[in-house]
């Protein structure tokens, strides 16, 4: 293939060969700059912060594909969300007003980053719900890459992986080095539990699947969890015997992996413009002390 192509046709052909039915409900929209634009390059990340989008910019890319959204909110507008009002109702319940509350004032951050997408003509698009459905799992497998796993992956489910025996506490240092995490990654577990097999969870994970993998593996590592849910189901079967184990490693962490292989997908469905995968980084530090 040769000539430009724009950033709406790199979304119609991301649909065309994903493998997965559109929804009409997604959050998988434009949420920045102008679909009509020739794309000069294309970056992927887990999460477009002012770091990633100068990089893009330094790289010449101007199509950044984002998994989580670009303006800290659900609703990725470029101003402040309305947040609905509650009063209390006859019944005692609290129920939101039926007129909507007044916009907020405008926030000089959320400003700033428009303000520097539309000064750079940069076009951001999120790709999270439909890139979750493929399979195999894209999030799983980059961190099987990303962790040096992928010669312990046996079947085409890469959750799922039966490593060489070693203790959680190895296994977490080795985490750690391989994701580069700086101060993110809280464990639930003894540091001697021996550990072979392993479960992965990118991204937010219900209760639900949690339980569902914890019963067939001695690790679990997750991105995010509902502290009072998943953190205290194990912490509470460890406290009844059970030898099992929680890592998480922050959502950004564990889904940079996947968008990487992203990016390597891209490569094959628009060979026009390159893309690259840019990592937002783990967003936290530790004291020393």
């Amino acid at each position: 293939m040769s000539g430009a192509v724009t950033a709406q046709e790199v979304v119609d052909r991301i649909k065309k060969n994903l493998g997965v039915e559109w929804q009409a409900d997604t959050v998988d929209t434009f949420k920045a700059g102008d679909p009509s634009a020739e794309v000069t390059g294309i970056v992927t990340t887990a999460l477009p912060t002012l770091n990633v989008l100068g990089q893009a910019v330094k790289s010449g890319a101007n199509l950044i594909v984002t998994c989580e959204p670009t303006f800290f909110s659900k609703a990725d507008t470029p101003t402040p969300p309305v947040r609905p009002q509650f009063v209390r109702g006859a019944d005692g319940r609290f129920v939101p007003m039926e007129t909507p509350s007044a916009p907020p004032p405008p926030d000089a951050v959320f400003s700033g980053k428009d303000d520097f997408i539309r000064k750079h003509n940069l076009v951001v698009w999120r790709f999270s719900d439909h890139w979750r459905l493929r399979t195999p799992d894209p999030y799983a497998q980059g961190l099987v890459d990303g962790l040096g796993w992928t010669k312990f992956t046996s079947t085409d489910d890469p959750r799922h992986i039966a490593i060489p025996e070693t203790s959680l506490e190895a296994l977490v240092l080795h985490i750690k080095k391989s994701l580069n995490s700086r101060g993110g990654m809280r464990i639930v577990g003894h540091p001697d539990l021996r550990v072979t097999k392993v479960g992965l969870l990118p991204g937010t994970t219900p209760i639900q699947a949690s339980l569902e993998m914890l019963t067939g593996v001695d690790a679990i590592i997750a991105g995010e969890v509902r502290e009072w849910e998943s953190v205290e189901y194990v912490r509470d079967t460890v406290a009844l015997g059970g030898k099992k184990s929680l890592i998480l490693v922050g959502r950004v962490v564990s889904e940079e992996p996947g968008m990487r292989v992203c990016a390597q997908w891209l490569k094959t469905i628009v060979p026009e413009v390159d893309s690259t995968a840019v990592s937002a980084g783990d967003p936290y530090w530790r004291p020393n002390a």
